[in-house]
């Protein structure tokens, strides 16, 4: 056997290796119509739906082009739809390299989840932060209510073949709507560093009329991990919503006196100024003596 045979056959060899090793110890996360991923704060969320969802449009347009050009199908082209920024391209030397599939991202608007108008066909959608969208305590609006009913049953549907990713910090945050299609969802317990990966422990949970998970293992034994390349953290804004204060003046605190509980329960500031002014005065007993107030 000559040398570049044997080199050739060890690298095969290291491949199909690596290939098993990763099969067997990461999660291949196969995503439905609608995919929710849950998980605390900065567990990497947004990361995995940006991955996710990047991931399945170029598949999309794949397929999209196959049809259009070899098959001479007249079909819409497949767009890119967030709230948030995201490229297809990556950062570097402090700027954003311009991906081809950047000039197909347009931003969703309430014009959308009112379904006033419709996605292109076979369209991939991310919404970071849902419950910011619409969240448990949104129901006084009936028509509101039937609209996001609507846009998250029949998304499906109406996208023809569309997929619909979502992320937010609790499943129970979340808009009935979104409860009621999510019978499986994606919870991120964790999320460690590793050279230039990062590893997401995530757990695929089931929301159900019982409203509980009941496992009857170890939860970490059947976490399963899936590994994300470091480039994705220049493929979208990690402090997107940070505009809300930004502009905001910093509050430049020297010395910092308590004087009660801090809370927007006004119960709660009373309670706590009056008794942190009640103060038991350590005296001789006379007629004079007498708690101070």
């Amino acid at each position: 056997m000559n040398k570049e045979l044997f080199i050739f056959l060890c690298i095969i060899a290291l491949v199909i290796f690596l290939y098993v090793l990763y099969r067997k110890n990461f999660k291949i996360i196969k995503v439905p119509s609608v995919c929710l991923v849950t998980g605390g704060v900065k567990t990497g969320k947004s990361k995995l739906c940006v991955n996710l969802s990047t991931k399945d449009y170029k598949r999309k347009h794949r397929v999209w082009f196959f049809k259009k050009y070899i098959l001479h199908k007249d079909i819409e082209e497949p767009l890119y739809y967030t709230n948030v920024f995201v490229t297809f391209g990556r950062k570097k030397n402090g700027r954003y390299k311009k991906h081809k599939f950047d000039k197909n991202i347009r931003y969703i608007t309430l014009e959308h989840f009112n379904r006033n108008y419709r996605f292109n066909y076979g369209s991939v959608i991310y919404v970071q932060e849902c419950s910011l969208l619409a969240d448990n305590m949104d129901f006084n609006n009936k028509e509101r209510n039937v609209d996001l009913s609507l846009f998250n049953k029949l998304i499906a549907h109406e996208t023809r073949g569309g997929v619909l990713y979502y992320d937010t910090q609790s499943i129970l945050d979340s808009h009935y709507s979104i409860k009621r299609v999510c019978s499986t969802y994606l919870f991120i317990e964790k999320r460690l560093n590793f050279l230039l990966f990062d590893i997401l422990f995530v757990r695929e949970m089931i929301n159900n009329e019982n409203g509980v998970n009941a496992f009857n293992d170890d939860v970490e034994t059947t976490m399963r991990k899936v590994l994300i390349p470091f480039w994705y953290n220049y493929k979208y804004d990690r402090y997107e919503f940070s505009y809300l204060t930004d502009d905001l003046d910093k509050l430049d605190v020297v010395e910092i006196q308590r004087n009660g509980l801090v809370s927007f329960n006004p119960l709660y500031v009373e309670r706590s100024i009056k008794e942190k002014k009640t103060v038991i005065v350590d005296v001789p007993i006379n007629d004079e003596n007498k708690e101070v107030n």
